[in-house]
């Protein structure tokens, strides 16, 4: 029971997680008539505030934990972290993108705040100050909601040198037959759950052709061509219907066409070198609408990239060696 008693913050700081978690998911699962105004889980009261008094939960405890390596004590907050994320995946609760998404903040906000727990507990150790820090994120959540999301454009632009002709390249991006798993590279977005390409139908290759991306476990995205510019450009508008997009095929909060996260428009240039090699261009244009567009941008635009740059390489490698796309 002793040695139970010395690990209570990390327990304490765990469940602290995961109530608060349930709390302001109230809204994610039934916005139209929220107990709790919070705007959900995609919000600076639960990204950065919620960790932040986990790490401080997790510090109130600290002079119990008898481990003799300091570094263990220090770096307890984090394991609380752990444990959190770790329960909410394992129960289906959060998805793992989602979760990967969320962890560097997360331990990041939850070490702060141990940190600052150990000075702040160290002078005085009272209750109190505890039970005034859990009501923090609960109590700054309202008038967040208040504030509302912002919405924000966001461009990501990759290129390739590509050693064939440009009409090679064009046939490669106007209609791409089925690609199989070997041809899709190791890459952060599928490890992160994101689905696989499979393929893409252009109905004409004219301004208002109807293109269709379609993905593995049944997502797709109806695409209309605006801008075509034979050899040269492709340009297209993205639509996706959240409605349509089957339920395991991606996480809630990094729903295309959702509340939070959106892809607007993707367009290829080819930027011809010599007569058998081209620069091929390929720029996304997607939005995006929470409380912390500085985090969530980095990790959409990293991922935007490298979604992007597994595609040019397809094309790349199928140019370049001539496998044809017609259907």
């Amino acid at each position: 029971m002793k040695s139970l008693k010395n690990w209570r913050g990390l327990f304490l700081g765990i469940l602290y997680g995961l109530t608060a978690r349930a709390i302001f998911a109230i809204e994610d699962l039934n916005s139209d008539t929220p107990l709790l105004r919070t705007n959900g889980l995609m919000t600076l009261s639960f990204m950065f505030i919620v960790p932040f008094v986990v790490g401080l939960i997790t510090a109130y405890y600290h002079d119990e934990i008898k481990n003799p390596l300091k570094i263990i004590r220090i770096s307890m907050p984090l394991f609380s972290i752990i444990g959190l994320v770790g329960i909410s995946v394992f129960t289906g609760q959060e998805g793992m993108i989602c979760a990967l998404m969320a962890l560097p903040i997360f331990l990041i906000m939850a070490l702060l705040g141990g940190l600052i727990g150990v000075l702040i507990f160290k002078r005085r150790h009272d209750k109190l100050y505890v039970s005034l820090f859990v009501l923090l994120p609960f109590l700054i959540a309202p008038i967040e909601s208040q504030l509302g999301l912002t919405e924000k454009i966001f461009f990501e632009h990759s290129s390739i040198v590509i050693d064939a002709t440009d009409k090679a390249v064009w046939e490669n991006i106007t209609r791409v037959k089925e690609i199989g798993e070997n041809e899709n590279n190791p890459s952060l977005f599928q490890f992160m759950g994101f689905p696989r390409p499979i393929e893409a139908e252009l109905d004409t290759i004219a301004v208002g052709g109807i293109r269709k991306a379609i993905f593995a476990r049944g997502l797709f995205f109806t695409e209309t061509v605006t801008q075509m510019s034979p050899l040269k450009i492709l340009a297209f508008d993205i639509k996706a219907d959240p409605k349509s997009i089957p339920p395991k095929a991606l996480d809630q909060h990094v729903m295309v066409g959702g509340k939070y996260f959106d892809v607007l428009e993707g367009k290829y240039e080819i930027e011809k070198l010599s007569e058998r090699n081209v620069r091929l261009h390929l720029t996304s244009r997607f939005k995006l609408s929470t409380s912390f567009n500085f985090y969530s941008g980095l990790w959409s635009k990293l991922i935007m990239r490298d979604i992007q740059e597994n595609i040019l390489d397809i094309i790349k490698r199928r140019s370049e060696v001539g496998i044809p796309t017609e259907i």
